[in-house]
């Protein structure tokens, strides 16, 4: 298992918290109510909050905290984050917001800003004539005095000009701020309120601001799009910004060890070309097509074969598509395979390797979203909705279940309550409760991933109508160059949660959205089951 390059190791893997298959196979549940009339995909644009974007949580060192979210400035070639940190304990306490004294990796335990109409998320800015540290406020090894604001500004690279609205991901409890409004710089780019150094203690009630490590080396931008996937009976689909790969399950296209197209592969090569004359834009060619085969096998064998079941689905496509668009077919015989084989499930693991991708560059046009103009995709399929508002609660709570499990040989048990999912841009965002009913500490870094991957890895959302399945959405590509695996999701990522029992931990997860009059998912909890007719607002 690898990340994408450039990305922190997973810090907890050795804790070795993966729960029992007990948990993460799932039973059958019901759960849920009826579902709630969501608002069609950009209906409306997201108001603009009056005040400050506030919610209580618990950061790293268990620091319980208010936080305050003003507004991103776009300045010309960067943008900064304002927002109040307040240290709601009873004494001085320790922030420890994320670090400013490591390198660019450990910018994950650091604020992050999603642009979920534009599929992106940005990391701040990391100087490094400046030993590592973060550019902005020092939100590391700083006592916060109760009943005190401190501001604190974080500076990320530039926004494109026509974003109006981010989602601020935090490393705490609170999780995600949705709907923080974007405006233009008008001053300088450090805190407005004077800054008080560690041995001074301000009087409550007063605004001061943290120390500042003012930028004075190179300070690279870190920007990744955001993948989202999408898995039904015939066929993947993961989408960006500006690209969409389909993989073709080869079981579905060719008979065993053959490379010629069964009577049923015509009729799904018929939608697939339709989808693509739909999406694909000819003036940024090619459309490439890529065969995959399982591992089994020697390489010799499998790499012809890859690249005549290639060359097949090609002649397939320009015959439906013309020659306004430009093709190119290639194999990877074994070398890049998107699932782990050996295990307990090979099978289906082979499976999922054998296949045929076809990615093409998606057609862009400019649009007004009423927070302004974007450039989005020119398919229905796959136009972004609006930003979200922000959103201080959750909503009442509409499944739930209850299990019991065996935790390194120890009796452990947990619930989950599940609220309405919202729409945030391309994204539906998951939410729910989980609490450790006992007898041991929780500790929720891995314990719900799968293999690692993200915090909340081995959940995932399904259309009932469509079955189509949503994963969570990756920071990067799924997959790298050699075939390892991107752990990074867009959740909770290295936040500190509470493990005491009977402590809540509030988790949440993006994922594609699915079509705007989809009103209602089954939420796939792994172990805690299935939960049906959960609403989408």
């Amino acid at each position: 298992m690898r990340r994408a390059a450039g990305r922190v190791p997973a810090l907890c893997a050795a804790a070795g918290l993966a729960l029992t298959a007990a948990l993460l196979s799932g039973c059958e549940l019901g759960g849920g109510s009826s579902p709630a009339k969501g608002s069609p995909k950009g209906s409306a644009p997201a108001p603009r909050p009056s005040g400050p974007l506030t919610k209580e949580a618990r950061a790293m060192l268990g620091t319980h905290a208010r936080i305050e979210v003003k507004q991103v400035e776009r300045h010309a070639d960067r943008s900064v984050l304002r927002l109040h940190l307040t240290n709601l304990n009873g004494s001085p306490s320790q922030f420890s917001f994320g670090t400013s004294l490591a390198s660019a990796a450990f910018a994950e335990l650091h604020f992050k800003l999603v642009d979920p109409v534009g599929r992106r998320i940005y990391h701040p800015l990391v100087d490094e004539g400046g030993k590592g540290r973060m550019v902005g406020s020092v939100t590391r090894t700083y006592y916060a005095h109760p009943g005190v604001r401190y501001e604190t500004v974080v500076h990320f690279p530039p926004l494109p000009e026509d974003v109006r609205a981010v989602t601020l991901i935090t490393p705490s409890t609170a999780g995600e701020f949705t709907g923080v409004p974007v405006v233009e710089g008008r001053g300088g780019t450090g805190p407005e309120a004077p800054v008080t150094e560690a041995s001074v203690t301000p009087p409550r009630g007063s605004t001061v601001a943290l120390p500042v490590h003012t930028q004075n080396g190179q300070a690279p931008h870190r920007v990744n799009d955001l993948y989202g996937v999408a898995s039904g009976e015939v066929k993947t689909t993961s989408t960006t910004r500006s690209e969409q790969r389909i993989g073709l399950r080869a079981d579905v296209l060719f008979d065993f060890d053959k490379a010629t197209l069964t009577p049923r592969a015509k009729a799904v090569l018929d939608d697939v070309a339709a989808q693509t004359r739909a999406e694909a834009d000819p003036s940024r060619p090619p459309i490439v097509i890529t065969g995959h085969t399982d591992g089994k096998g020697a390489p010799a064998y499998n790499m012809p074969l890859s690249q005549q079941r290639a060359a097949a689905v090609l002649k397939e496509l320009q015959a439906r598509l013309g020659t306004a668009y430009r093709y190119r077919a290639e194999g990877k015989g074994e070398k890049l395979p998107v699932a782990k084989e050996g295990g307990a499930d090979d099978e289906k693991a082979r499976a999922k390797n054998r296949r045929v991708e076809i990615s093409y560059q998606i057609k862009q046009e400019r649009a007004e979203t009423g927070t302004g103009t974007a450039t989005g995709p020119v398919s229905p399929a796959l136009a972004p909705g609006r930003p979200a508002a922000f959103r201080p609660t959750d909503g009442r709570k509409v499944a739930g279940s209850t299990i019991e499990f065996q935790l390194w040989g120890r009796p452990a048990k947990r619930r989950i309550d599940v609220r309405p999912f919202y729409r945030d841009g391309a994204y539906l965002v998951a939410v729910f409760d989980i609490t450790n009913l006992g007898p041991g500490d929780l500790n929720i870094v891995d314990g719900y991933s799968d293999g690692g991957v993200g915090k909340f890895g081995a959940f995932t959302v399904t259309d009932p109508t469509s079955r189509i399945t949503y994963e969570g959405v990756s920071i990067g590509a799924p997959t790298d160059a050699q075939g390892g695996r991107n752990i990074d999701r867009l959740d909770p990522g290295w936040a500190t949660f509470l493990e005491k029992p009977s402590t809540t931990n509030r988790g949440f997860f993006y994922v594609p959205a699915p079509p705007s009059n989809v009103t209602s998912v089954t939420f796939n909890a792994g172990g805690f089951g299935k939960f049906h007719n959960v609403p989408v607002q």
